[in-house]
Order: structure tokens, then C-alpha cells, then sequence
């Protein structure tokens, strides 16, 4: 359900963004959002942008696969998803063709914003499924939608997007983990939680 229902809310927003270039709300909240540009919050956004990053991912990947039996046992899934994500909003740039704030280059959907988004749901999905309180699981989802919020709005403070490319990546990140938790769900052996021991 969240994988088709982020699908829809892409594709509507990517179809709006193609159309129309920028939106009347991506005006607005850009402009709330960078109002207040002081020199902290420029130096926490470019402290924060780099969570979007294969230098912060990829180490943080490798510590959830060493940390989770769950997330070890379907690794080349986790993989897929975390490397497809990227790969296919490089090719969606290309298909709605809207330029960054800066007119530099392409920025629908944001690559940040997508890849911290699939590895937040990825997180948030293992999570679920290890031997975990509630308020760990509560914990572990709380940090995983915050360092992905953060990255998105990192991205929105430096100019490099529109708030319309964030929601975008943050949608197609989901829709990419969702589609790959939903698949490894249907496996036979997904049929319940890890019940190994660390």
C-alpha cells in the first residue's frame, strides 16, 4: 500500500512539476523556509546535506548489515534498492526537465532527498521486523524520518532545490524501499520476525 500510494503521489507531483515548472507552493515554502537564513543554520544545512551522501550512507548501510540479521539476510535487496533509488531519479531529471532555484542543472526529484529517504525506510522497515521494544522500534523510527526531514530541508536552505524536488525524492526513496520491503515480505521465508540472537 505505501509503495503504490507513493508511486500515485509521484507521478501526480511529477506530472504537476513537468507542466507547470515551478509551483505556486514552491515559491511560498521556499520562501518561509529560507527566510531567516542566518549563518547557523547555512553552517548546520551544509553540516546536515551530507546525509544524502554515499560518504554517510554507504557506511551507515554497512553498520545496518552488521548490526541486523534481518537486514543481512536479504542484503542484495537492500542494495538494489539503495543504488536503484539514485539511479532512477537521475533518469526521471532527465524525463521532467525542471531546473534547480540556481538554474544549474536538473533538480526533479532530488537525489539527496531520495537516497535519504530509501534509507530510511529501509531502516524503519528492519527495524520492524527485528526483536525489538516498542520503544526501540518507536526510537529507530523517530531518528530514521528526522535524518531524512533533515536532509530535505538541508537541500531547500543551501538553494540547491525546491521544496517540490525534496517531496519528490522523499516519494520515490519511499516507493523504491516500499517496493522492496513488499518483495521481501512475499518470500516464503519473510513469513516471520528474526528470532536470532546477536
Amino acid at each position: 500500500m505505501v509503495c503504490l500510494i507513493s508511486l500515485g503521489l509521484f507521478l501526480g507531483v511529477g506530472l504537476a512539476v513537468s507542466a507547470t515548472g515551478v509551483l505556486p507552493s514552491d515559491t511560498f515554502l521556499r520562501g518561509e523556509l529560507t527566510v531567516n537564513d542566518s549563518s547557523g543554520a547555512i553552517g548546520l544545512a551544509r553540516w546536515v546535506n551530507h546525509g544524502g551522501r554515499a560518504q554517510v550512507l554507504l557506511p551507515g548501510t554497512i553498520l545496518l548489515f552488521w548490526l541486523s540479521s534481518v537486514a543481512r539476510r536479504q542484503w542484495w535487496l537492500w542494495c538494489l534498492a539503495l543504488i536503484g533509488a539514485p539511479l532512477l531519479q537521475n533518469v526521471v531529471k532527465f524525463l521532467v526537465g525542471r531546473s534547480r532555484p540556481d538554474g544549474a542543472s536538473l533538480g526533479f526529484p532530488s537525489g539527496h532527498a531520495t537516497a535519504a529517504a530509501t534509507f530510511s525506510v529501509v531502516l524503519i522497515y528492519v527495524a520492524s521486523r527485528e526483536r525489538l521494544s516498542r520503544w526501540q522500534r518507536s526510537a529507530v523510527v523517530a531518528l530514521a524520518v528526522c535524518f531524512m526531514l533533515a536532509v530535505g530541508w538541508a537541500r531547500i536552505v543551501r538553494h540547491a532545490h525546491w521544496p517540490s524536488d525534496v517531496f519528490g525524492g522523499f516519494l520515490l526513496g519511499i516507493c523504491c524501499a516500499a517496493a522492496a520491503a513488499w518483495w521481501e515480505t512475499s518470500r516464503p521465508e519473510a513469513a516471520a520476525p528474526s528470532t536470532e540472537t546477536r
